[in-house]
């Protein structure tokens, strides 16, 4: 019997089945990940995937890539294009797009929407021979004006978590069959995706096929699309021990049956047979599968609801990366004259927009790398994407002022030839200290409101704590204040600010200024601490340093110091000092090298942060202030790269 007539037997016993039921995965890789380890993910999961639909030409399925997958295929496996090519031309495979970096879209501007959307959609046609219709969304991260974007790259629908649409509560929108969504006139058909099943060898064949039919005698039509994990591949599409057949084939022979009701089919298909939709309104959501597991249903609706957005309130470091993207994207795009600069710019900019990077408390898996590699591998593409925005005899050291982070609080940039310097007005810190010719940030630790020159106040009985690496648990004093600008002077390349707090258990008015004076070659901080109070003040004046010094190698950090007439030497490891003449941190991957000096010798406290990704530095000096006196400490940072 040939292959085309049992496609008309196949479509005869079909039309009284009305259980529609679409299978398909997202063939991508973890971020981050080396060529080898992509191998074994490769021969574990999407080889066998392959070679099990290629044995059975009557299953359909749909299979989205992504770009860096894309790029490490061609280069290593070409072989399982070929065969995706074939199942394409005979119908049983249906391609679907998406971003070529696997961004989360609402995290994107229009444009770069646009432009990963054609990137991917590009690669695709050029191994496939035809453009995708369908969208996949990482996390099925949604906002309206998403749709605008999508269509404008001639997709026809996306795929999105069933209960984002089920709890629309629009008339008529149960979560079990296509809507159609609408934002400023343009229109795009939503395919639900329940990821109850996601990990499906969790179910047996029988107990799949039940859970999807229901009641025997419900005759409701449903579309029920399923997207497999990766992790659940193998053990879908390979034996496992004690079976003759793989689960997928098994599952095939029963729906085989004249009594079956579920037809195999793929959104694509199912959409052309589609003749009215219900119109629903989907707000900002993404799917409540990617939160740990809740059981209340009220919980389950308001995850569903939670703009993707909220992921960037779990850490600083996090927030401050988008900060960085939106940022150089506006540089990016104002780049004009050079389009290949202008194009390598984007490329570079669209790498650091990775899912992955927020996503930070999505459970690991094996070969996952850490949330601080790949901001340290995000902020590498943001940088370059920078210097990209840099044209010789155009670009022009300077500071500006406005609000980077998004917080509603202006910050000053500072930007040199190869360094840049961000200045928080809240602690009066560095927050962001960039070395361009290394594409890294060095102020990114992972712990919050982190940086350089953080101002500490502390009575003088706390000396033994500070001497063992422990801050006092005292109200902060200029740590958590919010320092005023005195003056911003763009030529000299200097900011001064002030800052005003209580001190001690009688709340003692103290203030403090603080001077940048930025350079080429580091920084010069001034400080002048003031008592306004009319007693005396006794206490200990610190400043403390974050540095994000581990690389991608998480090589130890190493140190050097002059303290007491005596050099000291070796890995970074918690220390004292008195009597400190000069210390250096030094980044033993890239090279670089950070010495503090101070115009008064100050004490000195060295902690070893290395599950953050750095080390800290406490210089500190004791200080003795009459009513209306001051003092004055003078710190340098002078950094070699």
């Amino acid at each position: 019997m040939g292959y085309n007539q049992r496609k008309v037997e196949v479509m005869v016993k079909n039309e009284a089945k009305h259980i529609q039921l679409c299978f398909g995965t997202c063939c991508a890789f973890p971020a981050g990940l080396d060529s080898k380890d992509c191998e074994e993910i490769y021969q574990n999961s999407y080889k066998p995937l392959v070679s099990a639909l290629y044995n059975l030409p009557e299953f359909p399925f749909s299979i989205a890539l992504t770009g860096i997958f894309c790029e490490w295929v061609e280069r290593h496996h070409p072989e399982f294009f070929m065969i995706l090519e074939e199942m394409t031309s005979r119908k049983q495979i249906e391609i679907l797009g998406g971003g070529y970096y696997s961004p989360l879209f609402p995290f994107l501007p229009p444009i770069d929407r646009v432009g990963q959307i054609e990137m991917l959609t590009t690669a695709i046609r050029k191994n496939f021979g035809k453009r995708p219709r369908g969208a996949w969304l990482p996390a099925s991260a949604w906002e309206p004006s998403m749709i605008a974007s999508l269509t404008s790259c001639c997709m026809e629908y996306v795929l999105i978590d069933r209960l984002m649409i089920e709890t629309s509560d629009f008339p008529g929108v149960t979560g079990l069959n296509p809507v159609i969504l609408e934002d400023s006139g343009k229109t795009i058909i939503a395919v639900p995706m329940d990821n109850t099943y996601r990990n499906l060898e969790r179910f047996s064949v029988r107990s799949f096929i039940e859970s999807i039919t229901g009641n025997p005698d419900d005759q409701i039509k449903k579309n029920i699309t399923v997207f497999i994990e990766r992790e659940s591949i193998d053990a879908i599409f390979t034996p496992v021990f004690g079976e003759q057949e793989p689960w997928i084939t098994q599952f095939y022979s029963a729906v085989q049956e004249s009594e079956s009701k579920i037809m195999l089919s793929t959104p694509g298909q199912i959409l052309k047979s589609q003749t009215m939709l219900h119109r629903a309104f989907l707000p900002s959501g993404m799917s409540p599968y990617d939160y740990d597991k809740v059981e209340a249903p009220d919980d389950v609706r308001f995850l569903a609801r939670t703009s993707v957005k909220y992921l960037l309130l779990e850490s600083d470091n996090v927030m401050n990366i988008y900060a960085k993207m939106m940022y150089v994207h506006s540089l990016v795009t104002l780049l004009r004259g050079d389009k290949a600069r202008r194009k390598t710019g984007k490329e570079e900019l669209w790498k650091a927009q990775n899912e992955f990077i927020y996503r930070t408390k999505i459970p690991p898996h094996e070969k996952a790398v850490s949330p601080r590699q790949l901001r340290l591998a995000a902020y590498k593409n943001l940088l370059a994407a920078e210097r990209m925005s840099r044209l010789r005899g155009v670009f022009a050291p300077s500071i500006h002022s406005f609000d980077f982070d998004l917080d509603g609080l202006k910050e000053y940039l500072c930007q040199l030839e190869n360094l840049n310097f961000y200045i928080h007005p809240l602690g009066g810190r560095i927050f962001e200290l960039d070395i361009l010719s290394l594409h890294k940030n060095y102020s990114d630790v992972d712990i919050s409101r982190s940086g350089l020159f953080i101002d500490h106040l502390y009575p003088s009985e706390e000396s033994e704590n500070i001497e063992n690496g422990t801050l006092p648990d005292s109200p902060p004093v200029f740590a958590k204040s919010l320092y005023q600008e005195l003056s911003v002077d763009a030529a000299r390349h200097e900011v001064s600010l002030r800052a005003s707090g209580l001190f001690g258990i009688f709340q003692q008015p103290v203030s403090l200024k603080k001077t940048f004076s930025f350079r080429n070659e580091g920084i010069q901080v001034q400080y002048i601490l003031k008592n306004d109070s009319p007693f005396n003040i006794s206490g200990i004046f610190l400043i403390e340093i974050d540095l994000a010094l581990q690389g991608f190698k998480n090589m130890i950090p190493t140190m050097a110091a002059y303290a007491q007439d005596n050099r000291i030497e070796g890995i970074a490891e918690q220390s004292s000092f008195s009597d400190l003449s000069w210390i250096r941190l030094d980044d033993p991957e890239s090279g670089s090298h950070f010495t503090f000096e101070a115009n008064e010798n100050p004490q000195a406290t060295l902690v070893p942060i290395l599950d953050k990704g750095g080390v800290r530095l406490y210089l500190y000096w004791k200080v003795e202030l009459g009513p209306n006196f001051e003092t004055e400490k003078m710190l340098f940072l002078k950094i070699d790269a």
